[in-house]
């Protein structure tokens, strides 16, 4: 907590030396970093939109990373104070903005958007899944992230000596537990790789049969995982282990070929993934043109500044 109470420091000594802007739009990294905004466009008279990516002090206590007590409330009461002020709150999902209209503020809600070179190397994979049958999670394996449901439902999968392999290709805080868990589990189809470049993630990803996201039933609301933009312009099916109540859940009903499985269901992911091996079909329609939705995204931005300004 040290290194980001710093660095908001140096922003917030930054932000009041810089000439005065129309309007100061902050995100959440380092961790409370509305309230430096909130402070730099009070002294500028400028307005503040806040774009939340996660929601603070919420994300951190559900993720054990600080407690439930006086702390957490100071924080939250900041926060709230920081929100009202805003001129424009921006939430990810429906999720999200519930979440903030605790706060008693209105927010927008604002898709995120894959970035235009990401697309054009999307728009240029070619590949095609490889054997053995293979389900993909790929990027960080964090603290908000549901790991033991994957690995119970590849132990189910092995036993039934299926013709499948569970790969996990990048890093992050969870992967050592993860992968500890895989040895107890002894699984013998399940493997472990590095971070993909992101010049050849798309073609990575399309070399597998299904593509996964997750997320603890605790930190719905709170962030929004970011690697699911990606994966709903791939021709793949996916598959969403984490809340069955939420927007994420919704969007990814509504998709062909799609699962949605609550934390714990090894069994149905593990027959659902039969179903889809028996049924030999990987290829689907993209859910959505990430073209079209980056354009749409940043109309929806330009109006919002427009408004402020």
């Amino acid at each position: 907590m040290g290194r980001e109470a710093k660095a908001l420091g140096r922003m917030l000594l930054d932000g009041l030396r810089r000439p005065r802007a129309d309007v100061v739009v902050s995100a959440t990294s380092p961790p409370c970093l509305l309230l430096v905004a909130t402070l730099v466009a009070t002294w500028h008279r400028a307005k503040s939109v806040h774009w939340v990516m996660d929601l603070y002090p919420e994300i951190a206590v559900a993720l054990g990373e600080i407690r439930q007590g006086l702390l957490a409330k100071c924080l939250g009461l900041a926060m709230g104070w920081a929100y009202r002020r805003a001129s424009a709150v921006v939430a990810l999902d429906e999720d999200m903005a519930d979440r903030l209209r605790r706060y008693g503020v209105r927010p927008e809600i604002i898709g995120v958007w894959v970035f235009a070179p990401v697309i054009a190397q999307t728009q240029r994979a070619t590949a095609q899944p490889t054997a053995p049958w293979t389900w993909i999670y790929s990027g960080n394996l964090g603290r908000a992230h549901e790991w033991e449901t994957l690995l119970a439902a590849q132990a189910i999968l092995e036993q039934r000596r299926a013709e499948i392999r569970l790969l996990f290709q990048g890093g992050g805080p969870a992967r050592p537990a993860a992968e500890a868990r895989a040895a107890e589990l002894g699984l013998r189809q399940c493997e472990w790789t590095g971070y993909v470049d992101e010049a050849e993630l798309p073609d990575a990803l399309r070399r597998g049969q299904v593509l996964m996201v997750t997320q603890l039933p605790t930190a719905q609301g709170l962030l929004w995982p970011s690697k699911l933009g990606l994966l709903l312009g791939l021709p793949r099916p996916i598959l969403w282990v984490g809340p069955v109540d939420g927007a994420i859940a919704r969007t990814l009903r509504a998709l062909p070929d799609s699962g949605v499985f609550a934390p714990g269901q090894a069994a149905e992911v593990a027959s659902w993934l039969l179903e889809l091996q028996a049924r030999a079909k990987a290829e689907r329609r993209p859910a959505i043109d990430p073209a079209q939705q980056r354009t749409a995204a940043l109309a929806s931005w330009q109006h919002l500044l427009e408004q402020c300004v």
